[in-house]
């Protein structure tokens, strides 16, 4: 018996419908018995798109078919790294305090000193104070875009 090739596809759905488009394509696959679909994945910080593993793009074509809420399928293919990349956990920036003092090292303030106002770890955002502007000036930013300059 031969391995069979699984590939990942992008559907394209309503954006906020991707919980409940997973749940129809589900039900759609157990009551039809389609065996060439393996798993349905619906990221929440993945709006708008669905990724489905399948043997074949003519599989997730008829899959979808019918379905509310569906846009279509992206083109190409998505890789395994890819998915894993947008899964696995990602690791925030340096670990920030208040009070302590950053160099910003991209955007539009690159390069200017700032001193932390406070730190927003869901979001992965930082409140600045930019301390070589004239006058009082607070920019948030999101953390991997500072470098720890002293505490």
């Amino acid at each position: 018996m031969e391995a069979k090739v699984r590939n990942y596809y992008a559907i394209k759905v309503t954006g906020g419908q991707e919980i409940g488009v997973s749940l129809m394509l589900e039900e759609r696959i157990k009551t039809n018995q389609i065996n060439e679909i393996y798993s349905i994945i619906a990221l929440p910080n993945l709006k708008g798109y669905i990724i489905v593993e399948a043997i074949s793009p003519s599989a997730v074509k008829i899959l979808i078919s019918g379905i509310r809420h569906v846009r279509g399928m992206a083109q190409g293919l998505i890789s395994r790294d890819d998915i894993l990349k947008i899964i696995s956990k990602k690791s925030v920036g340096p670990t920030l305090k208040v009070g302590d003092m950053v160099e910003v090292t991209s955007g539009p303030f690159r390069g200017m000193q700032a001193q932390v106002v406070s730190v927003d770890e869901s979001k992965g955002e930082v409140v600045l104070n930019i301390l070589e502007s004239a006058f009082p000036l607070q920019v948030t930013i999101p953390v991997d875009q500072v470098k720890l300059s002293k505490k």
